[in-house]
This record gives structure tokens, C-alpha cells and sequence, in this order.
């Protein structure tokens, strides 16, 4: 055996390692989940019954989880389909995006990945168990309860979005499950976690319209690959209308209905006034639908990154490889998310501090 074939064996064996599947999970999707997990446990401190140490385990635990998931989707695609997505379109920047080049190019097979999703999903529901056992210390059996139903609809949504029996991104549900997961089931499942609570009107609100913003993000990528998608036989949310003005309108539900969601919650008395900061977002939401809106007719867009449309790093990289039409709107709707989620927790950080 050469030096060369010995460092390639070694490297093969050794680089499968954590880091290896934390790259290959999209960890750069991590701040769907963070940051909502983060909001959720911010907005629950000085609740009754709250408990940092289950706050912080909970927030590790949730992020793990997203990257089994991601882990899973990849799974289910492979197995349903093993081609080379690029083979498939040639227009479909999905396809040029292939989620598995690292089991098409041999740095790992389709076992390896199914150990991995096990491990990564495995210590997350290590965690919530241990979350489950504090809250049944804490607070009884039936606080504990309502931790588990909100970990196992979790778990049941989340392999059921590619695999299990429903395969719901087959059927055009795939980005309202998303909104689902990283709204309403993993804020109120933090809430339930941290505090006992099983449910409160101000956090199924708030996590409505996080879950919406965070459906943008993927529902967006549909209509912009709606021909694309129907070549490689991918059913989404925007197929399910023929019409693209009927595609149009959902982009501006999921875009500006988080506004009037908060202004409810403000009007409530639920939150601070100061938390119209959120505003400020708003111009990269009227632009995202208009620009879309633009795109899809075919018409003049002249998309470049501006100051207030929040990091766009590395965005010459993407023009010199044909990306930066498809992407700069994804990452205009993906920092409306970060925006939204870091604004409102440092105004209820700054609220805590000025009323303790």
C-alpha cells in the first residue's frame, strides 16, 4: 500500500467523524431552529415555574434534533430516488444543490447515513428525556406529559415531511410542515419544557408568525422552481396552484400576516409597544414579494444585495456560479427570519432587565 492509499483509507475511515455529518446535516439551516428555540425561552424567563437548566438542555436538544432531520430528509430522498439530482433538470438549482454528493461520491454510504441519523436523533431524545424528568420533579406527571406530546408530534411531523407512511412533501405540504415544526410545535414544546406550561395564547400566536416567516424561506425556492419541480416530479406548496398570481398572494400571507399577528398580541397587552421594532423589517418583506412578483413575470429585477437586506456574505461567489438570482431571495427571506427572532429578543431582554 502507497503513502497515498494509506492517508486515503485513513481519511475515509476518520473523517465521518462529528464534524463530517455536522457539515453534511446543513448546519447553515441551524438559525431556523435557533434562533426561533431561543425566542421561545427568552419570551418564557420570569414565567412561573421556569428552570434554566431544562432551558438550555432543551435549546441544545432542539438543535441537534433539526440536524437529524435534515439527516433523515436525506435519507428518505436517497432511498426514494439515488440518481444524481443533476441528471434529472439542469435548471433546477436544487438539483445542482444535491443534498447527498457525499454518498454519490463515495464518502459515505446510505448505512453510514442511517447510523448517523439514529446517533443524532438519539441524543436528542436523550436530552428530552432528561428535560421530561425534570419537569415531572418539577411540576408532576402531567407537566411531563404535555413535553412528551409535543417532542413525539415533533418527531412523527418531521419524519413523516420525506419518509414514513404520509411523505407529506409529496403531496405539496412540505413547507407548511416546516412552518409547523419551526413555529408553533417547537416554541410551544420550549414553553412546555422550560416552564410546565402546556399552552398559552401569547406563544401560539407569536410562534404563528414565526412559523409563517420560516415557511417563506422554503416556499419561496418553490416558486421560483415551479417548472423545475415539475420536471423532476417534485410536488410543493406553489405546484398546487395554476395560477402564479394565486402563488404570489401566499408569498405575501406568509411575508406581512406576522405583522398583524404581533399587532394583536400588542393590543392584548400580551407585549411591549417596543416590539414594533419588527418594523423595521418590513421593507425587506415588501420587497421580497415584489421582487418575486417581478421574477416570476419575467420581467427586469435588478436583485443586488443593499445594506438593509442584512448579510448576504460571499454573494459574488454565488453570481460567478449562476446562483444569485435563486439565492439572494432565499437569504432575504431567511434574515426577515433573524430579524424578526433577535429584535424581539432584545427588546424583551431590555424589558426584563428595566422591570427587575
Amino acid at each position: 500500500m502507497s503513502v497515498e492509499e494509506g492517508f486515503e483509507k485513513y481519511y475515509r475511515g476518520h473523517h465521518k467523524g462529528l464534524f463530517f455529518w455536522f457539515r453534511n446535516s446543513r448546519a447553515i439551516s441551524l438559525p431556523q431552529s435557533a434562533l426561533p428555540a431561543l425566542l421561545a425561552i427568552v419570551m418564557c424567563i420570569g414565567q412561573e415555574g421556569f428552570c434554566w437548566w431544562i432551558a438550555v438542555l432543551a435549546f441544545f436538544g432542539v438543535c441537534i434534533g433539526h440536524l437529524g432531520m435534515n439527516l433523515a430528509d436525506d435519507y428518505f430522498d436517497y432511498k426514494r430516488d439515488s440518481r444524481i439530482r443533476s441528471t434529472l433538470s439542469s435548471t433546477s438549482i436544487r438539483a445542482r444543490m444535491d443534498k447527498c454528493t457525499y454518498i454519490n461520491n463515495g464518502d459515505a454510504t446510505i448505512g453510514d447515513l442511517g447510523k448517523a441519523v439514529c446517533i443524532f436523533l438519539g441524543i436528542a431524545g436523550g436530552i428530552g428525556l432528561i428535560c421530561v424528568l425534570g419537569q415531572w420533579w418539577l411540576h408532576g406527571w402531567k407537566a411531563a406529559l404535555w413535553v412528551v406530546m409535543y417532542a413525539l408530534l415533533g418527531l412523527f411531523v418531521g419524519i413523516n415531511y420525506s419518509g414514513g407512511p404520509l411523505k407529506l412533501c409529496m403531496h405539496g405540504l412540505g413547507e407548511l410542515v416546516i412552518g409547523i415544526m419551526f413555529g408553533p410545535l417547537l416554541m410551544l414544546g420550549i414553553q412546555a419544557a422550560v416552564c410546565g406550561i402546556a399552552f398559552s395564547w401569547p406563544m401560539a400566536v407569536l410562534s404563528a408568525a414565526i412559523g409563517m416567516l420560516v415557511t417563506n424561506i422554503v416556499y419561496v425556492h418553490s416558486v421560483m422552481e415551479t417548472d423545475a419541480d415539475g420536471v423532476l416530479g417534485k410536488m410543493t406548496f406553489a405546484r398546487l396552484f395554476k395560477s402564479r398570481n394565486a402563488q404570489l398572494f401566499f408569498v405575501g400571507v406568509f411575508a406581512l400576516v406576522p405583522f398583524a399577528l404581533l399587532s394583536i398580541g400588542i393590543a392584548f397587552g400580551w407585549w411591549s409597544y417596543w416590539t414594533l421594532f419588527t418594523l423595521l423589517t418590513l421593507p425587506m418583506s415588501v420587497y421580497l414579494i415584489y421582487s418575486l412578483s417581478r421574477f416570476v413575470k419575467g420581467l427586469p429585477t435588478n436583485d443586488n444585495p443593499r445594506w438593509w437586506m442584512g448579510p448576504m456574505t460571499e454573494f459574488e461567489i454565488f453570481k460567478e456560479t449562476g446562483m444569485d438570482w435563486f439565492l439572494i431571495r432565499w437569504l432575504l427571506a431567511r434574515n426577515v427570519v433573524m430579524y424578526w427572532c433577535l429584535i424581539l429578543i432584545i427588546v424583551q431582554i431590555v424589558m426584563l432587565c428595566c422591570n427587575s
